[in-house]
């Protein structure tokens, strides 16, 4: 997507570029918003939005409404555009602005429908939450009408329309789309499956082992799963179809290759030198420019006095603290939405046959507005299980449709649910706020004052009547259908365990006995929260130090698993000077693995690993299939188990052995390498090969990235580290741009002294000394004050800007 937007708007933004050495620059600075000063607009009482010297808005306000407001307000002054792209992704309007290369995304989005979902929303949640929201979009709005709009909108020759609840609501849909679901996989399964034969299909997930870190049994039984899909009829050039859609939506919605993860972690007073609870987190997505993430601090007497981090476009806090108490959140990786496979009637493609019968399908008629183009029309079908997401792209046959149920469609408690937690005293009340959270399902961590730390799951996770939601099933009757969702109580969930400990890393969780809900098969590779785990009970008298340094590591445990395995065939092999050299720099560096950006060691590791499981997979997949298996990022956990299996089932039958795929992807990977670094492995580092540029929507195109990009940076970390860089491993190999755009720590014996640090800065707007002024620390792994206390903010003012009532 953001390439066809550089292609689109190429002519003006190279002609800004040219400029940007006189006049351009004046032009780009005089559009920043003003932060110092004051405005009349409809807030109740005076309103104070103080920003420290990183940028970050502190908001005092005396109500509710004008602490939204305000907040509304401060948003649109430091990250207007990327709301704008945010709002009109969601809403399926981007061609409109961008032209006809953005309509396939604009039907994408329209038909998954986070837009109705919106929509709903805004007519089904409560009233205070609704004034709340319509306080927010009232703050931006007053920006709007007074202020110089960033130059994105002169470029683009727009205006912006004023902000609504649904948009903010549809911002939050977007994120549990995002984090929530498993519907590619299911295509990817299917598709799978007519290659390979189901059964070997399903050895594509693999199970995590007994000994893998859990957060606290589910049991499925596979075969039969594997039974019901074989009895399923998919024509394969519908699959093949929807995949090649699926691989050119990624690309245009900048869906990322490889799955994004988090940590989060606490530990209880009895294992901190301050004898109070440490609270650590940081949520891996998109680095990029301008970061995903807003902090700010809000404070209303009585009310709110909150600090942490919100998506832009939303009120709140997602992740933070307040006096009391302090949370974070790690996605859980829950299926959530299912794929029904659909029989039309024969002579109304719009009716569709369910428990015997014809019903009908509500058939909306979009229209997709297009620059420069004839408008594009198209009928939205939603069945009772929801859209048709195969009529997105042409020559599907209509008796393979499929519609996906998600229940991001159905439920809407996301934002009542942070706002209550953000006010929340003491346990009881933050567990009583989390259970209206529904989606993105989230692994919460949680710490207080009083010493008590706990764990929830919370989020809308379905009960299936039959299967498990691993590949498409038959939607003509209810046989498939969710009956219900997991209650609260039955969530797995711990309170002040005697460990003294909690940690989440998307890795598998465990309840209490066998009867635990089913949450998914799509568990991260549990190495990020062994290492966790492992620095945890390393030492007993943790400091907040020790949790930040916690965050920066990079050591490697899936190879100190990994490379052990692999020597024995590599030891065997016949290897050239330059192949020797690199496996005694891979022996030497497995001893002790960390992905460290100055050694040979990582490099070799990470190429060998590629190669390897290109070995292994791609000659039986095919390489359509392949690109998507690794994209899912469903290879990992199953690469690593096939490694330890004697005989790998996979293997049998391919005139592979695998030894032999061990052997070839060294050779590939030492070829790799030497065209990238040259023929000598001990010049070679993992930083010249793993870079991390923070990417801005214009800056995949030169002269424009040195204006809008912050990189490349040679980086450390890998998608196996605590310190998370997961890089891409087909295109452009390597380059890195998932991680921890915000990480947050804190000591419960004194919340005001928590501390934090952001990927690029609180602005948006290019010129703005805020635009990227916390990357350094952020690369250096350095984190400042997340000030708190008002004598604190007020010794660090670097602006003010004063929102006072409507004059009579």
């Amino acid at each position: 997507m953001l390439k066809k937007i550089l292609i689109t708007s190429l002519s003006a933004l190279l002609g800004l570029t040219l400029a940007a050495g006189g006049g351009g620059y004046w032009y780009v600075h005089d559009s920043l918003a003003d932060l110092d000063g004051e405005a009349f607009t409809a807030v109740e009482q005076p309103v104070r939005i103080s920003r420290d010297d990183y940028g970050v808005a502190h908001i005092y306000a005396e109500t509710e409404h004008d602490l939204m407001f305000a907040q509304g307000y401060a948003h649109a002054q430091d990250r207007l555009w990327q709301m704008e792209l945010s709002r009109r992704g969601v809403s399926g309007r981007l061609a409109e602005v961008f032209g006809a290369d953005l309509v396939s995304t604009d039907r994408f989005y329209r038909t998954l429908g986070m837009h109705r979902a919106a929509k709903r929303a805004a007519e089904q949640i409560d009233a205070a939450t609704r004034q709340n929201l319509q306080a927010y979009a009232d703050g931006v709005n007053a920006f709007l009408q007074r202020a110089d709009l960033p130059f994105e909108y002169d470029v683009f020759s727009i205006d912006p329309e004023p902000w609504t609840i649904e948009d903010s609501l549809g911002i939050s849909k977007m994120m549990a789309w995002d984090l929530g679901g498993n519907m590619f996989t299911e295509l990817f399964l299917a598709a799978a499956g007519n290659q390979v034969g189901m059964e070997k299909a399903l050895s594509l997930i693999a199970e995590y082992a007994p000994q893998d870190a859990r957060v606290l049994k589910e049991t499925t039984d596979r075969a039969q799963q594997a039974a019901d899909a074989a009895a399923v009829s998919i024509a394969p050039e519908a699959v093949a179809e929807l995949h090649r859609a699926k691989a050119g939506l990624r690309d245009e919605l900048g869906i990322p290759g490889e799955s994004l993860g988090s940590n989060n972690w606490v530990v209880s007073g009895s294992k901190s030198q301050s004898g109070k609870p440490l609270l650590a987190n940081d949520m891996h997505l998109s680095l990029q420019a301008p970061s995903v993430f807003y902090q700010n601090h809000l404070v209303a007497p009585g009310l709110y006095n909150v600090s942490g981090a919100i998506f832009p476009g939303v009120p709140g806090v997602i992740v933070g603290h307040n006096d009391k108490l302090a949370w974070g959140f790690t996605n859980v990786y829950p299926d959530v939405q299912d794929l029904y496979i659909q029989k039309p009637n024969p002579d109304n493609p719009h009716q569709f046959l369910y428990n015997g019968k014809y019903e009908e399908a509500e058939v909306i008629q979009e229209v997709i507005q297009v620059k420069d183009g004839d408008p594009v029309p198209f009928d939205n079908i939603i069945t009772r299980q929801g859209p048709i997401i195969t009529d997105i792209v042409e020559g599907i046959p209509v008796t393979d449709r499929l519609a996906l149920k998600w229940s991001a469609h159905e439920f809407h408690g996301e934002i009542s649910a942070m706002l209550a937690m953000n006010k929340a005293q003491n346990w009881q009340q933050f567990e009583q706020a989390l259970q209206n959270f529904s989606a993105p399902a989230q692994n919460v961590v949680y710490a207080d004052v009083d010493g008590n730390i706990a764990y929830q799951l919370a989020g809308k996770i379905p009960v299936r009547k039959k299967g498990d939601g691993l590949l498409p099933v038959p939607g003509w009757s209810d046989e498939y259908e969710w009956s219900s969702y997991v209650a609260w109580d039955d969530l797995p969930h711990a309170f002040n365990p005697e460990q003294g400990y909690l940690a989440t890393a998307n890795n598998k969780i465990t309840a209490d006995g066998a009867d635990s809900p089913f949450i998914t098969y799509e568990w991260a590779a549990p190495y990020r929260a062994q290492r966790i785990e492992d620095m945890i009970e390393a030492k007993d008298q943790l400091t907040l130090s020790d949790m930040q340094q916690m965050q920066l590591d990079w050591k490697n445990l899936q190879a100190l698993q990994n490379v052990p395995v692999w020597l024995p065939a590599l030891e065997k092999g016949t290897w050239n000077e330059a192949e020797r050299t690199a496996l005694q720099l891979l022996k030497t560096w497995a001893q002790d693995p960390s992905d460290l950006p100055d050694q040979a060691g990582p490099a070799i590791y990470h190429a060998m690993l590629n190669k390897t499981i290109e070995a292994v997979y791609e000659p039986q997949l095919g390489a359509d299939l392949f690109y998507e298996y690794v994209a899912t990022g469903l290879s990992v956990n199953a690469f690593d188990t096939l490694m330890l299996d004697a005989q790998p089932k996979w293997l049998a039958g391919s005139g592979l052995t695998k030894e032999q795929a061990i052997e070839k992807g060294f050779r590939a990977a030492v070829e790799f390498l030497q065209e990238r670094m040259g023929d000598d492995p001990a010049k070679w580092t993992w930083g010249d090969v793993h870079q991390l540029t923070f990417r801005h929507a214009f800056g995949d195109l030169k002269p424009l990235d040195l204006l809008f990009n912050d990189g490349p940076h040679p980086y450390g970390g890998s998608h196996v580290t605590v310190n998370a860089a997961a890089y891409s491993r087909i295109d452009n190999p390597f380059q890195t741009g998932w991680g921890a755009p915000w990480r947050f720590t804190i000591d419960m014996a004194d919340p005001a002294g928590a501390q934090d640090v952001m990927e690029m800065g609180a602005s948006g707007q290019l010129g703005s000394d805020h635009y990227k002024d916390q990357s350094e620390l952020w690369l250096n792994g350095t984190y400042k004050q997340m000030y708190f206390r008002e004598q604190d903010v007020q010794a660090h003012v670097a602006n003010e800007w004063r929102l006072l009532p409507d004059q009579p």
